[in-house]
């Protein structure tokens, strides 16, 4: 066999979940192992129900034990990082999404072809992608999210990876829309194996290290895997690449306000009215206006945080006659990050505040003063000074700290029996539970209000030097958190039925029957300005739901090549899943597989998916809440709104969310016209519906949403307000006074999530490769990609079509390899690329008009040592050189703090990966 799959990818076939330690050793290594398992084999494959045989039309990818070994990855989101497919965290650091918002991202999702609901505007704390560990689910984890995070699975107990790229709802439910990634663990091992790898880059370092141990007595086989892994944090000062710069300036140069030296914007603000009519920026000490203390806050934050992970899995398995098994498998998993930065903040200094007084020229001296607003008449009004500080100079660097803590812990057990010689009888059960919580230091906003509002030295809040500051006051202000916490208990019962009905001219007519039960619980509290180390205080929200399931699947090989097997199959498979909150849902899928000679396969596939409302995404709704503005933000030229006109708005989330559904279709071809010689090819179809997101704010709501914003010239009355304000917990307290008052309320908005978008993509899939024996070894090559087609967003259904491909999406990921083997050494060189996209101009920075292209050149040598004494045995080095030449993610100009100079990926730069392995 001449190792088509040296580069470790083989998309186009699916393969099986239970093959032994050596198959997939051979598969993950070996070109030229490409046919399916056979019923004999008792072998389930990923993506369908049925024994000895791939899912009927469908398309797959495998990452095998050498992928695994090649990516020298610490986590298994590192490994996904290496699969074009995964296109969200292709040519990335998946890490680096824990740096985003602390509060809102703690889960590192992985998303197949970034089929994210509603792209940037979706608010699901679900993911379209499922994952699984053996073929079923775990719990979720996440406070603000409810999905499996990959890194918690233990690296060095993974098999291998099979990730499916087709819609997978008609047989695994929920979730399964852009596809499946399943992570195969070990099923069998005898012996002792350790393994680790240190990594370093420019101020940067990362280590790993594993040990399996295990014994296999031929009827059976238990082991214990664990794995470690620890990372260093990454400062923006530490890459080139990260700047946080005004690049509407030549040249470009630092905008940000928020400086270690204070910035003063005087406002004139109208108490009557709320609103401010003026204001001026100030530099300090300086004063002079119109002027800023200017500096680069990215350099002192962090974009990578530190991690340290812990997973461990216990199994075992037994024969316990020549009919049954049985596999039982415990696991613990924990993640923590850490991000830290500098407390900075910005407070309103009152005229009564001393230090202002102390501090502040005269011609900056701040009380009351009247404001003349034409057609309004005279107001009182007073200046207030807003001050940005820093409190780097009283607390030092990184006082700021943002922490998430992932656990998850759960036991399995299948049955397996052979009714007779054609049916078997699976059962599984599985329990799972996580405990995720996040906790981000800061300023208490309320307190440090109070604050720049003193009237003494010991109560009042001094920015313009924060070293002379009452030591209790600062301790009071900084004794803050925003926490939260969830717990996901998953409790899954699942049994199948599995045989053949008959015999047709292309082998047997197999079907597969079963029922599955789960129970979900989950108990959520999240919190804002809380003191610290009190969130255990608080009491959760609780969401229970039950789920049962009903489904089958039917394969028949209709037609016969003439040499034994099969020349088309036809499949079909449908669900039914009734949920206990928002009801029912029965999705089908239908395949079938064409192959007219042995070196072409065609194949394809239609079938419905969808991805329910999480218990997180159900418990919004208790978190309404009701606002009121003394201004209309969204006028209606129809109606337009008198003067003085109030608007009331609630945002949260609907109650009893309805499922996200998709219809999803794919065709595609698989050739081996000689050997050593494979390539595939899929092209594909997603139109995702129904998407949970919150309705756009801006001047189109009228037209996008038009059953979310009423507007009334005349007013609504009393009842229409409470009953609108019903939605919400503080609903009444809002709207009363305006209602006593006889305050008109010109519009009612309604932001609250709910069912809106759809979107619509196209693409292909594609892989060649080809491996060639030659005299001292062999050499190889492969490219596989994505190229996608089209990406059609609505923000609901009555919005316009917006092409998403057009701007901001790059139109191709695409991996190319070229490796060699000679003897015991294996050398293979990586490119990654992922392509340049158009972006829209701005009126601030029209300058630009593309993003460039993002390429990284990989190197990757192993050598296994020779002899067979107890030393040198299964003994093997390997180097990885990660981004050989170092190449920075593509500039991107843009002023908005959430754009740091760079897009299109994220790197390490050039990273060195020793690592060493040994099995006795």
């Amino acid at each position: 066999m001449a190792g088509l799959l040296a580069a470790g990818l083989m998309p186009g076939v699916a393969f099986a979940q239970e093959a032994d330690q050596e198959a997939a050793k051979d598969a993950g290594q070996d070109s030229g192992q490409h046919d399916m398992p056979t019923v004999e084999n008792e072998i389930v494959v990923t993506g369908t129900l049925l024994r000895g045989g791939a899912p009927v039309g469908s398309n797959a990818v495998m990452l095998g034990p050498d992928t695994i070994q090649k990516t020298a990855a610490i986590s298994s989101n590192e490994l996904l990082a290496s699969v074009p497919q995964v296109s969200n965290f292709f040519n990335r650091v998946p890490l680096a999404d824990l740096a985003i918002a602390t509060n809102q991202i703690q889960v590192t999702r992985p998303n197949i072809r970034n089929l994210a609901p509603g792209g940037k505007t979706s608010v699901a704390a679900s993911s379209p992608t499922l994952i699984l560990v053996d073929g079923h689910r775990i719990a979720s984890v996440g406070v603000n999210q409810a999905s499996i995070d990959p890194d918690l699975i233990p690296i060095g107990a993974i098999e291998r990876v099979d990730v499916v790229t087709e819609g997978g709802s008609a047989t695994y439910g929920a979730d399964a829309v852009a596809g499946t990634i399943n992570f195969i663990t070990r099923r069998r091992f005898d012996g002792l194996k350790v393994d680790g790898h240190y990594g370093f880059a420019d101020d940067y370092w990362q280590w790993d290290a594993s040990a399996t141990a295990g014994k296999d007595w031929g009827s059976g086989s238990f082991y214990v895997s664990y794995s470690y892994s620890k990372s260093d944090k990454l400062y923006g000062r530490e890459r080139s690449f990260i700047h946080d710069l005004d690049y509407t300036a030549q040249p470009y140069g630092p905008r940000d306000l928020t400086c270690a030296s204070p910035n003063l914007s005087l406002n004139t603000v109208i108490p009557a009215f709320g609103a401010t009519v003026a204001s001026v920026n100030y530099a300090a000490p300086d004063y002079v206006a119109g002027t800023r203390n200017l500096c680069d806050n990215s350099q002192d934050d962090v974009y990578i945080p530190s991690a340290e992970r812990h997973g461990v899995l216990a199994s075992l398995f037994q024969q316990l006659d020549d009919r049954t098994e049985v596999t039982v498998k415990a696991f613990y998993a924990r993640r923590s990050t850490l991000k830290t930065g500098d407390l900075t903040g910005v407070v309103a200094v009152s005229p009564a505040n001393p230090y202002a007084a102390a501090s502040l020229p005269p011609g900056l001296a701040l009380g009351p003063t009247t404001v003349e607003i034409p057609g309004l008449g005279t107001f009182p009004a007073v200046n207030l000074a807003s001050v940005s500080f820093n409190l780097r100079p009283l607390l030092g660097p990184d006082a700021q700290r943002e922490r998430t803590r992932l656990e998850e812990w759960g036991f399995n057990a299948e049955l397996v029996r052979d009714l007779d010689d054609n049916w078997q009888a699976r059962l599984l059960f599985n329990w799972s539970e996580s405990d995720s919580s996040f906790a981000l230091t800061g300023i208490s906003s309320a307190r440090l209000n109070a604050a720049g509002a003193g009237t003494s030295l010991a109560t009042a809040f001094n920015p313009f030097d924060v070293t002379n500051n009452d030591p209790a006051l600062i301790a009071d202000l900084i004794d803050s958190q925003i926490g939260g916490q969830a717990r996901d208990n998953l409790v899954d019962i699942r049994g199948i039925l599995e045989g053949r009905l008959a015999e047709l001219p292309g082998g047997d007519l197999r079907l597969a029957i079963g029922y599955e039960y789960m129970n979900d619980q989950l108990q959520q509290r999240y919190l804002s300005d809380i003191r610290i180390g009190t969130l255990s205080n608080y009491p959760f929200a609780r969401y229970s739901r039950n789920i049962h399931s009903f489904f089958g699947e039917v394969r028949a090989p209709v037609l016969s090549d003439g040499e034994g097997a099969s020349m088309l199959t036809l499949s079909a498979s449908g669900r039914y899943d009734k949920y206990s909150d928002f009801g029912g849902t029965f999705n089908t899928k239908f395949g079938g597989t064409f192959k007219p000679a042995q070196w072409l396969s065609l194949r394809g596939n239609w079938g419905t998916s969808f991805t329910a409302p999480t218990p997180l995404d159900q418990l919004g709704s208790q978190r309404n809440t009701i606002s009121s503005y003394a201004f209309v933000p969204f006028p209606n030229p129809a109606d337009p709104p008198p003067g003085g006109a109030y608007t009331v708005s609630i945002q949260g989330s609907t109650a009893n969310l309805k499922p996200q559904t998709a219809d999803t279709w794919s065709v595609g071809a698989d050739l081996t016209p000689f050997r050593g010689f494979r390539a595939s090819v899929n092209y594909y179809d997603v139109k995702f519906q129904d998407i949970l997101q919150t309705p756009l704010v801006n001047a189109d709501i009228l037209a996008n949403y038009p059953s979310q914003i009423l507007t009334r010239s005349t007013g609504f009355s009393a009842a229409e307000l409470l009953a609108f304000a019903a939605g919400a917990p503080n609903g009444q307290a809002v709207v009363q006074p305006l209602i006593d008052s006889g305050t008109l309320v010109y519009s009612l908005v309604d932001f609250r999530v709910a069912n809106f978008g759809i979107l619509h993509v196209k693409g292909i899939d594609f892989d060649v490769n080809y491996a060639y024996d030659t005299s001292f070894g062999s050499i190889d090559a492969s490219v596989n990609g994505n190229r996608p087609l089209s990406r059609k967003a609505q923000a609901s259904p009555t919005s316009p079509v917006v092409d998403e491909l057009a701007l901001e999406s790059p139109k191709l990921y695409l991996q190319a390899a070229l490796g060699a083997t000679i003897g015991g050494l294996r050398a293979q060189a990586t490119w990654n690329h992922t392509g340049g996209y158009a972006i829209a101009p701005t009126s601030s920075v029209p300058v630009q008009d593309r993003v460039g292209a993002f390429d990284t050149v990989n190197l990757f040598f192993k050598y296994d040592v020779p002899g067979q004494s107890a030393l040198m045995k299964n003994l093997s080095f390997t180097l990885n050189v990660n981004n050989v030449f170092d190449q920075d993610p593509p500039l991107l100009r843009r002023n908005l703090p959430s754009e740091l100079g760079f897009a299109n990926g994220f790197t390490f730069g050039r990273m060195f990966i020793l690592g060493v392995s040994k099995q006795f």
